[in-house]
């Protein structure tokens, strides 16, 4: 399996982030020069430092992670010098989220046509709740299921579903209304996609 690193290199990738690995890999160590600046809100507690993370976000840090999510092999450099701080501190920054878990990895965004799963829909599912945990545990077993949201209101779940064709994606949400506990599901294709910021990892 490639490292992060190599995948980075190789390809357009976007930022993945976990919800509330190593070192900065080589593409975000880009050239130029940036403003010696040191905000102090990047600083950290003496306390977050000697632990060497901070897992608070600073107004600093959702400006970064807004950037990064557009282009995660935007050097380094570049975002030193839109942000208005020095290359060495941005370094450090993401160096920390990353051991932090704010960042929780990189990942490849796919063109439509390269994508294998081009067909996708959202199924609303009602479970038994005291079958859920095997609901989740089956669920989480099929490859075609790429996220899994719990929601308030007369559904208890949004499943992401994603296969190569129609009928392929007939077949997976015939096998979800197959599993025990799960007492009705209504599921929407997606005609188009809009926009996809990835902001947060599937659940």
């Amino acid at each position: 399996m490639q490292s992060l690193r190599a995948v980075r290199r190789q390809n357009a990738g976007y930022l993945r982030l976990a919800q509330p690995a190593p070192a900065v890999p080589e593409d975000c160590r880009g050239g130029g020069s940036a403003d010696r600046i040191a905000p102090s809100d990047w600083t950290g507690s003496r306390a977050d430092r000697r632990r060497g993370l901070i897992v608070e976000l600073t107004e600093k840090d959702r400006q970064l992670l807004a950037l990064m999510q557009k282009n995660a092999r935007e050097p380094v450099a570049s975002l030193a010098r839109q942000l208005g701080v020095s290359r060495t501190a941005l370094q450090e920054r993401i160096q920390k989220l990353e051991a932090g878990g704010v960042i929780e990895g990189y990942a490849v965004r796919l063109t439509k046509d390269a994508a294998q799963n081009s067909v996708h829909c959202f199924t609303f599912a009602a479970l038994n709740n005291k079958s859920y945990p095997d609901v989740s545990r089956k669920i989480k077993a099929m490859p075609s299921i790429q996220a899994v949201y719990a929601i308030t209101g007369e559904w208890d779940l949004i499943i992401h579903v994603a296969a190569e064709t129609l009928e392929k994606l007939n077949r997976e949400v015939n096998a979800l209304n197959e599993i025990s506990g799960i007492v009705k599901t209504a599921s929407h294709v997606v005609m188009e996609t809009k926009f996809n910021r990835n902001i947060y990892a599937a659940l």
